[in-house]
């Protein structure tokens, strides 16, 4: 089983967009992606919205050859939309790709007014039904009963959780539970997990003086989990903000078990770009009318990605990687001979996955010309 977290976070993007792999099977769990409209008063900055492009591009890609495409539930960071704002995923960039999947969704019931309209208008543009899925099981997939979206109300919405197993590991997608139900917890280890990604409390909207029954209760389930889950990922509402932050940190200090972020599951530093919104106006100025020249397709944002990059090297908030001023991919990136996909995704994260650091680390022998991939690329001397 490979597990690909695409979109979340600690990522850069809103979501919990997933990708599991299996000997004969490719699911994708809440292929949707979003950026919050307004933190701290400002639009998404435009670094932000470059990393949120970059992320649509990879799960567009991805969903092409999907057997199985799931939806917990139907808000605008979890599933492609008919009317995206410029931040979002279009249901037509998608539509092909899961035409030709199966669809495994959260039913209609205990679903908000706008979750009611996004599963219809999916439905209706992709001309195929949106199986309900609640409670089946289907070879490695199985799928909960709804259970609450954060704490339980009369007017509570509901999200679908899925299990996926093969040859004795288990990984549960528990998408926008927020820790704070004790069934919802006791249903997750009732499936006996390997590896848990749970979304975590949304603290930002939990004032200091108020809400301490949630937080209470959202740090007892976190504990819990912890204790008998070998790989804990909490990411998504969590990490919205520097208190979230520093809320896993803790978790991770006290826990007996492995519990990582996204971005650390994914062996690479996280950006915390919903957390740091404010900070990013404040190093890199935005003119007024900006975003609605972006929209009408005026101005791009290759320049604001460049000099994001820069900047949160310069602020110290990643770390670039140990080899990369001896590496020759920056060479041949500064030489315009390769694209900067291989540094913004690689070198300027710290990506443990790549097979030249991997190499290097160890000691052994590897060509110039290797890509972060390990492919050889013959055109580069």
């Amino acid at each position: 089983m490979k597990i690909n977290i695409l979109g979340a976070e600690s990522l850069g993007v809103r979501g919990l967009s997933c990708l599991v792999e299996l000997k004969s099977r490719k699911i994708f769990i809440d292929p949707g992606v979003a950026l919050g409209w307004s933190r701290y008063g400002f639009l998404p900055h435009p670094f932000q919205i470059a990393i949120g492009k970059a992320i649509r591009k990879k799960i567009v890609e991805e969903l092409k050859d999907a057997n199985d495409v799931i939806f917990s539930h139907f808000d605008g960071d979890h599933c492609p939309l008919y009317n995206p704002n410029p931040y979002q995923l279009g249901i037509h960039e998608v539509k092909d790709s899961l035409s030709r999947c199966r669809i495994w969704a959260k039913g209609p019931v205990d679903a908000s007014p706008n979750q009611h309209i996004r599963r219809e208008e999916l439905t209706e543009t992709i001309n195929k039904n949106l199986q309900n899925a609640e409670g089946m099981k289907d070879g490695p997939l199985e799928f909960s009963f709804p259970v609450p979206h954060g704490q339980f109300s009369e007017d509570t919405t509901t999200v679908m959780m899925t299990k996926i197993e093969e040859n004795g590991e288990t990984f549960v997608h528990a998408s926008d539970i927020q820790l704070l139900e004790k069934e919802t917890i006791e249903n997750i280890l009732d499936w006996k997990p390997n590896i848990v990604l749970a979304s975590g409390p949304p603290l930002y909207r939990y004032s200091p003086s108020s809400f301490q029954m949630q937080r209470e209760h959202a740090w007892e389930n976190a504990t819990k989990l912890a204790e008998n889950i070998d790989i804990l990922i909490v990411d998504h509402h969590l990490l919205r903000s520097e208190e979230g932050i520093e809320w896993l940190e803790a978790l991770k200090r006290i826990a007996s078990n492995r519990v990582v972020c996204a971005a650390d599951f994914m062996n690479r530093d996280p950006l915390f770009l919903e957390a740091w919104r404010k900070e990013l106006y404040e190093w890199l100025p935005v003119p007024d009318g900006w975003h609605e020249d972006y929209e009408q397709g005026k101005v791009d944002v290759d320049n604001y990605r460049i000099r994001g990059w820069e900047t949160l090297i310069e602020k110290g908030k990643i770390e670039l990687c140990k080899w990369y001023y001896s590496c020759p991919i920056r060479e041949y990136t500064q030489a315009g001979e390769l694209a900067r996909y291989w540094v913004e995704n690689y070198c300027f994260v710290s990506n443990r996955n790549c097979v030249r650091y991997q190499m290097e680390e160890n000691g052994e022998y590897h060509p110039d010309n290797m890509l972060p991939n390990g492919e050889i690329r013959e055109d580069l001397l």
